[in-house]
């Protein structure tokens, strides 16, 4: 198991809008990681770039919006068996501004209760009920 210190290997962004709503991305039964599964939005970090470079490119790439990583803080780190996992909270899109980027996965905003009662992958839930529980790190096997 990787340590949860040095550089990420996935960057993952919580996202929150003005009205309190988070946005995440349902994944179709095909999906190979998290069929069915809610996710935040995020993915692996690319040779030579930085933890922001990653949020802001896999933000833009799975949901076709610009995150203001001048806003994203950091909130947790999730040690998985493939490396670290970092989870940043940054202001969210409203609803009618960002599309969907690929066939058979959607942008879904829900409140603070149904993103906890709702099917998250486990990466994900793992980091979401840190970040409620006021935990910086975790591990998932």
């Amino acid at each position: 198991m990787d340590s949860v210190e040095g550089p990420p290997r996935y960057c993952c962004a919580i996202l929150c809008d003005r009205g309190g709503w988070y946005v995440l991305e349902r994944r179709p039964a095909s999906d190979p990681d998290a069929p069915g599964r809610l996710t935040f939005f995020g993915g692996g970090r690319e040779d030579g770039e930085g933890a922001l470079e990653c949020l802001a490119r896999e933000v833009w790439e799975e949901l076709g919006f610009a995150v203001d990583t001048s806003r994203a803080q950091r909130v947790f780190t999730l040690a998985t068996p493939s490396g670290p996992a970092w989870f940043y909270v940054a202001p969210g899109p409203e609803p009618e501004t960002v599309r969907a980027a690929e066939a058979g996965y959607a942008a879904v905003w829900l409140t603070q209760e149904q993103v906890t009662a709702a099917t998250l992958a486990d990466w994900h839930r793992a980091a979401w009920e840190g970040v409620l529980a006021g935990r910086a790190s975790g591990t998932v096997v």
